[in-house]
């Protein structure tokens, strides 16, 4: 990894986030936290974009300068001292994966993100009851936190309509769309809004069907978040983590991933046509069960 890599990695870019959110919250301007520390404008942008360059005591300045509380401080200066070694992992504890501040930051900052999932469809393109019924089947919450969760993962959806999103594509199994993971009803709906979704100028929806990859022997679901100025990260997760991935050794199974997908998937206007004969189908399983 290149030192220009590292000093624009993943943590860097939380990091530099973080700072920017709390200058936010103090009400101040770049000039104005220069001012309060004697420094300059371009130095407080740097490390906003997550440059490094700069020390724990800089940090712990700027913090202070902003009015954060100590327990902010200690969690901030924790992020500046993990050593970026091509991976890091984030435990989920109480949180989602779709709540994880590192998660937030890193797809919030990509300039395109590709995603595979060969079991269920991707968290952010589910509706609120396909939702809502993933949550229910893993049976860990009660109604007031799927509640929770569900409202969550809905939140997380408005990357895809922000001014500027991300160009996105999502591979995703036949098996995962094909899954009675809710009645046939919310099934239509759901595939729908897939159809819906992959009309975007930015989205594009892959079906890999059975017949050209069966489910799971290309592994876990797993994306990638490329960037315009800096190196690409990997994410996978599971029920209690998340790994973000950024060496190079690690980046190139992915990529390998990725082209096999690539060439075994419909292509997107052949995934839209059937995805809606997919929708019809389980609409009329839905009038078949009345």
């Amino acid at each position: 990894m290149s030192e220009r890599d590292r000093d624009s990695s993943a943590t860097g870019r939380e990091v530099g986030d973080e700072l920017k959110r709390f200058r936010v919250g103090a009400g101040l301007l770049l000039s104005d936290l220069a001012d309060l520390l004697g420094c300059s404008a371009s130095k407080i942008s740097r490390m906003e974009s997550g440059v490094r360059g700069y020390s724990e005591l800089d940090v712990t300045m700027y913090l202070a300068s902003c009015r954060a509380s100590r327990e902010d401080v200690v969690r901030v200066l924790d992020l500046v001292r993990e050593q970026t070694d091509g991976y890091r992992i984030r435990p989920h504890r109480e949180q989602l994966p779709d709540e994880l501040r590192s998660l937030i930051v890193t797809e919030t900052q990509a300039t395109e993100i590709i995603m595979f999932e060969p079991q269920v469809i991707p968290g952010i393109l589910q509706i609120e009851e396909y939702a809502r019924a993933v949550f229910r089947w893993f049976g860990l919450h009660d109604e007031s936190g799927i509640d929770l969760r569900v409202k969550a993962r809905l939140s997380r959806q408005k990357l895809l309509r922000r001014r500027d999103p991300p160009r996105f594509t999502f591979y995703i199994q036949e098996a995962a769309v094909r899954a009675a993971v809710a009645k046939d009803q919310v099934m239509h709906e759901q595939i729908l809004h897939l159809v819906l979704t992959a009309s975007s100028e930015h989205c594009v929806i892959r079906v890999v069907p059975e017949t050209a990859c069966p489910a799971g022997v290309l592994g876990a679901a797993f994306r990638i978040m490329r960037y315009n100025d800096t190196q690409p990260v990997a994410y996978v997760e599971n029920q209690t983590a998340s790994l973000f991935l950024e060496d190079a050794a690690d980046l190139e199974i992915y990529r390998h991933v990725l082209k096999q997908l690539a060439g075994r998937a419909l292509s997107g206007g052949q995934s839209r046509e059937w995805l809606a004969a997919l929708a019809s189908e389980y609409d009329r399983a839905k009038d078949e069960t009345r």
